[in-house]
């Protein structure tokens, strides 16, 4: 969806500025950190790194930072801080389970925090922030659930403390600029603990709060709770006994400075209670709960793409102070997003649905409203239009339609194609446009058509209102017969099937005309190699669908 963030990534000794566009198909980079409390190599930044596919990596550089504004991009400095000691201001109780964040915000309204205009919302942290990046994520729930798009910054190092963010240039320019709405503050990972620097992580805390306050005095000030690292980490036992130590003292910690520190050593009104986004309780919840749904990357420590959308769930809900129930599934299988979004609700409370209205957008596409997407490899989408790219594992959700406005409809790859291809004809009589017509997913098998009937693609359309009927069109081109074979492509959706010449294609479609979705509001379409002809493979190009009139 078009949020505009633009971000600046310096890696290493490379030293050099490369502004990109954030997409949720791209991950940030690493550096290795070294944990001072377990003797072993361990990192506070993403080292879950997804481009179409999901790879783990882990960069040996001696720091990785990330700091993202809307539109403009900022040098950045490298390195990254682990300034933890062993000072400890108590070990809390591992099995309380405190309310203290919800009493933080219990002076809150539900009702009346509904912006008619953009939040302005600031982030300062470390890889737990800008992995996803969470932000990313935060505005994409936010603009698909209705609320105005959100202006949003952060400012993340690898590795970094709110200590060595009071040093860093670029955090302060922002904490001290004017017109914040809401500024999340999340600290490195151990320093909430007995094996970190309670007070310290407090008084920093602190510091931005009263920062932040003097030139935004109405901003509202949410502690961003991290999570306990995943049982096999190296940190159990001689750390902490288990998980539900470690989550208990990062709790107690971060509700105490939200309830009684920070009130009570602040210089500046507060002009609002200091509010917790409990994360770390949301992960708590889902790994204690029936076969829970890995949240830790490779490295037990980071969170993994569900983690990440967990914690854009809950930090969302805390900011508009909405359910997280429904909202977009970002990168997510449409199941485990209900899993984690009822998991995120249970821990923040919020039962309001939607957006301003407390409503979600009306689901599926009024009569007339037409959603087209790009199948292949195209690296932008034309205006009106969306982009499916990945063989595997691509997906877009809360498309726009023609106009540019987001809708609840999204798509995802549901069976594997064999690869993306680029040989389609650029010229068309259909008005798509060349990138659009140019390259398709691809499915089928270099072995011959029987090998080729055993390899299908599919894609599923999803977000629709259910049981309401709509109407799909498919189309595909690609140079050459193939030596005479041709490339006919059968497109089904259940029972209903239509073949399609796909060899130099130009003007020709398949059309399913008053298909209906199911109860759960999807279509699937099967995309396979006809079997009344002899070609080896089966395309998919462009997808557009229509709403229809009941």
């Amino acid at each position: 969806m078009p949020i505009s963030f633009v971000a600046l990534l310096s890696l290493g000794a490379c030293q050099s500025d490369v502004p990109f566009e954030i997409d949720r198909n791209l991950q940030d980079q690493t550096s290795l950190d070294t944990d001072t409390n377990s003797g072993q190599p361990d990192t506070e930044t993403s080292t879950d790194a997804r481009v179409d596919a999901r790879v783990d990596q882990v960069s040996a550089d001696t720091g990785v930072d990330q700091s993202v504004v809307d539109t403009v991009s900022q040098p950045s400095d490298l390195g990254g801080v682990d300034a933890s000691s062993d000072e400890s201001s108590g070990t809390p109780d591992p099995d309380a389970q405190t309310d203290a964040q919800a009493d933080a915000g219990s002076d809150l309204q539900t009702d009346i925090f509904a912006p008619d205009e953009p939040l302005r919302i600031l982030f300062i942290g470390n890889s737990f922030t800008f992995g996803g990046p969470v932000p990313t994520i935060v505005g994409e729930l936010a603009e698909g659930a209705g609320w105005p798009t959100p202006h949003i910054e952060y400012s993340a190092y690898g590795g970094e403390t709110l200590e060595g963010h009071r040093s860093r240039e670029r955090t302060m320019e922002l904490a001290q600029q004017s017109g914040w709405d809401v500024a999340v503050i999340q600290e490195f990972s151990t320093r909430p603990t007995s094996i970190g620097d309670p007070e310290q992580f407090m008084t920093d805390a602190t510091f931005f709060h009263d920062t932040i306050r003097t030139n935004s005095p109405d901003a509202r000030i949410i502690l961003y709770e991290t999570w306990a690292r995943h049982p096999d980490h190296g940190v159990y036992p001689n750390s902490f006994a288990n998980p539900a130590q470690m989550q208990a003292e990062l709790r107690y910690n971060y509700n105490e400075a939200a309830t009684n520190w920070i009130p009570n050593h602040a210089t500046v009104e507060l002009s609002s209670p200091i509010e917790v986004a409990p994360v770390g309780d949301a992960w708590e919840r889902h790994l204690n709960g029936d076969d829970p749904l890995r949240l830790h990357a490779s490295d037990d420590y980071h969170a993994n793409t569900n983690g990440q959308y967990l914690n854009a769930l809950v930090i969302y809900s805390t900011i508009y102070h909405r359910a997280s129930r429904e909202v977009t599934n970002w990168d997510v299988a449409p199941e485990d997003a209900s899993r984690l979004q009822a998991d995120a609700d249970a821990t923040t409370g919020e039962s309001v649905e939607g957006g301003p209205s407390g409503q979600l957008p009306q689901p599926g596409l009024a009569p007339g409203q037409t959603v087209r997407i790009d199948v292949g490899g195209a690296d932008e989408a034309e205006p009106g239009w969306n982009i499916l790219s990945g063989a595997t594992t691509g997906a877009r959700y809360n498309l726009v339609d023609t106009g540019g406005v987001p809708t609840t409809v999204d798509v995802w790859v549901s069976d594997g194609f064999a690869g993306v291809n680029s040989n389609g004809l650029g010229s068309n009589s259909l008005e798509y446009p060349a990138s659009a017509s140019s390259d398709t997913l691809f499915c089928g098998s270099f072995d011959g058509h029987e090998e080729g009937l055993a390899a299908p693609g599919a894609v599923t359309i999803g977000g629709l209102e259910p049981l309401a009927s709509y109407r799909l069109r498919a189309f595909a081109s690609r140079s050459g017969n193939d030596g005479g074979q041709g490339r006919l492509t059968r497109y089904r959706i259940g029972a209903r099937e239509v073949d399609l010449e796909v060899s130099d294609n130009v003007s020709e479609t398949a059309l399913f005309d008053e298909v209906e979705a199911d109860a759960e509001g999807r279509l699937e379409l099967e995309v396979l190699v006809s079997p009344t002809g002899t070609g080896r493979f089966c395309y998919l190009g462009v997808l557009i669908v229509e709403g229809l009139a009941e």
